[in-house]
């Protein structure tokens, strides 16, 4: 979340932004996260009428159409009446809480309202906050609400956390480790702490956690793409996991689309299920293996745990 932004009392339903990715590819990861919230008590206000976030990418182009994409949603979040906005992708956060940093300048903040009239849209005020779904689920909900749920614990199962690089990075941005409810700079652990709630045996001392996926080399370099996906699952075998997790769709997604390139190149024994960290805890949240949608996942970890005789 932006540390230059203000803060209050949180937000009993904070604004939810969904982005591109969860209403497509990771539409997986949209469903179970709506079911954990719920489970847990929890609930999220859909932002109406959002836009892309730019991710990325956009800064290449233009710096104020990427302030101005993410600035929309925010605006919409504030037309809500809600100062909290939680999204679930890293690249999102990372748009959203830049874009938050961008409007702490007048005339950057001038011009995108001038921009954003244009449109059609509200002025964003910048007081919204940007929160990642881990951290709302770890900050509103904790291990202990969430072991409480737990009817189907996932004993036995061994995994390897990833991040991300962009979950911490960049502090200016994340506010992480200076804002109340963000997680570690140099080793988030709430990922393992909720898993571990959930009855899994977690690898914390995983040493690809943060590393970058390579989703912004796909289209550019593809084999460096093919390799940083290669190193998340090599090092996940090393470690002993049985499968990884994850909280990004982008970062779900590149190592996935991967997967052939990566056996080819490295080998099929690399090879392991990935999963979003919201299907795992579905599943011991009492989901069945369709439920939770694990057979969405290109890696099909519903074959992985239907061996294992979930239901």
């Amino acid at each position: 979340m932006s540390a230059s932004a203000p803060r209050g009392p949180p937000d009993a339903s904070p604004a939810y932004y969904p982005g591109c990715s969860l209403d497509g590819l990771g539409k997986a990861y949209e469903v179970t996260a709506q079911r954990v919230i719920e489970r847990l008590g929890l609930s999220l206000d859909r932002i109406v009428d959002y836009n892309c976030c730019g991710a990325t990418e956009v800064k290449n182009l233009s710096q104020d159409v990427s302030i101005a994409l993410p600035a929309r949603n925010l605006a919409l979040a504030r037309s809500m009446g809600r100062q909290q906005v939680v999204a679930a992708c890293n690249g999102c956060v990372y748009s959203l809480a830049r874009a938050n940093d961008a409007v702490t300048d007048p005339a950057t903040r001038g011009r995108i309202n001038a921009t954003l009239e244009k449109g059609g849209a509200p002025a964003y005020d910048g007081a919204a906050s940007v929160q990642h779904v881990l951290e709302y689920i770890h900050a509103r909900a904790g291990p202990e609400r969430v072991r409480a749920a737990v009817t189907r614990p996932l004993t036995g199962l061994t995994v390897a956390p990833y991040y991300g690089c962009l979950y911490t990075r960049p502090k200016r941005y994340t506010g992480v480790g200076k804002t109340p409810g963000t997680d570690d700079p140099e080793h988030p652990h709430f990922l393992d702490e909720l898993l571990e709630a959930c009855g899994a045996k977690v690898l914390t001392d995983y040493s690809a956690k943060t590393i970058c996926c390579g989703g912004g080399h796909a289209l550019s370099d593809l084999d460096v793409s093919v390799a940083f996906g290669a190193s998340i699952l090599n090092e996940a075998k090393r470690a002993g996991a049985d499968l990884v997790a994850t909280i990004c769709p982008l970062g779900q997604i590149n190592i996935e689309n991967h997967l052939d390139r990566i056996r080819a190149s490295y080998g099929d024994e690399v090879i392991r299920p990935v999963a979003y960290f919201t299907q795992l805890m579905s599943l011991a949240f009492g989901s069945s293996v369709r439920e939770a949608r694990l057979h969405d996942n290109f890696s099909r970890p519903d074959l992985f745990f239907r061996a294992r005789g979930f239901p």
